[in-house]
């Protein structure tokens, strides 16, 4: 990325939001986050958790000396010795955070009715979810894109001899081959299937914490099996899906990593986890042309 001054344009989209050019502030805050998310697909970042360990350690300084919040100060640094002694961060070792829109005054745990520090009402904080995944997708929507990605899948694994589906290409993932990366999406629909399970049979269901990359369970099957498998778990998921009453959706289930998530938060996470790896995918296809 080239040395633009990415808060200079931040700046300039609070100043068209204070005057009351709202749409031009929507085209500097869009364009502030399309140069920072085009540096990053191509940026070499950490592969392994001792380095991003090392890496956040080194910029705790900085975060001093601008004088972040102490107690946000105090959470990132507890996060990153938990995951330097190779454990999970869980819902209780980062609370929600929520951040005044106006000032910048931090409150975690509870949201206040008024910031402390400038005033502003409750409405106006921003929440920061744990991945954008959890934002939930209207249902109509969600439910057609979770039904396109088996045919998706089939295509993209297509006309592929076996050395091609099996050669590792590099990325900032690390090196993946596609049916490595098919095989994951697999063993991730496998789980959301039984999540979805314990949320039509349960009324707080408990969703144990898996990391995405501990799901193993494809690993000796042929793409035609991946893909096979897949669809056959996701229509059968979609099912269930399309015959839930209005207030399933809502029905809150009590994760150990993101704390209470509704069956919609937890089907929108995994249609965009999915979608995030398309891409992923779609490079390595490339790459064996």
């Amino acid at each position: 990325m080239t040395n633009i001054d990415l808060y200079a344009l931040q700046r300039l989209a609070r100043t068209a939001t204070d005057l009351g050019h709202y749409n031009l502030a929507k085209l500097l805050a869009s364009a502030a986050t399309s140069l920072v998310n085009q540096s990053l697909y191509v940026e070499s970042l950490p592969k392994t958790d001792q380095d991003f360990v090392a890496a956040v350690a080194a910029i705790e300084p900085t975060l001093i000396a601008a004088n972040l919040d102490p107690d946000l100060l105090e959470l990132i640094r507890q996060a990153r010795s938990i995951i330097a002694a190779g454990k999970l961060i869980l819902y209780p070792d980062a609370p929600p955070i929520y951040v005044c829109r106006v000032c910048g005054e931090v409150a975690r745990g509870e949201l206040p009715d008024q910031c402390p520090h400038c005033g502003a009402g409750r409405l106006v904080f921003q929440h920061f979810p744990a991945a954008f995944y959890l934002e939930p997708v209207p249902i109509g929507e969600l439910l057609g894109q979770l039904a396109r990605t088996p045919d998706w899948l089939v295509h993209i694994l297509n006309d592929l001899a076996t050395d091609q589906l099996t050669r590792q290409v590099g990325g900032v993932e690390g090196e993946w081959s596609l049916i490595e990366a098919a095989g994951h999406l697999l063993d991730t629909q496998d789980l959301i299937a039984h999540r979805v399970k314990l949320f039509m049979e349960h009324e707080s269901p408990n969703l144990n914490a898996k990391a995405m990359w501990q799901t193993v369970e494809s690993a000796s099957l042929s793409a035609h099996e991946i893909a096979a498998k897949f669809r056959q778990s996701r229509d059968a998921m979609l099912a269930q899906l399309r015959s839930a009453p209005p207030d399933r959706w809502t029905r809150l289930g009590q994760h150990t990593e993101f704390g209470p998530v509704t069956l919609q938060q937890q089907c929108s996470y995994f249609a965009k986890h999915e979608q995030w790896h398309m891409a992923q995918i779609t490079r390595i296809r490339r790459a064996l042309k």
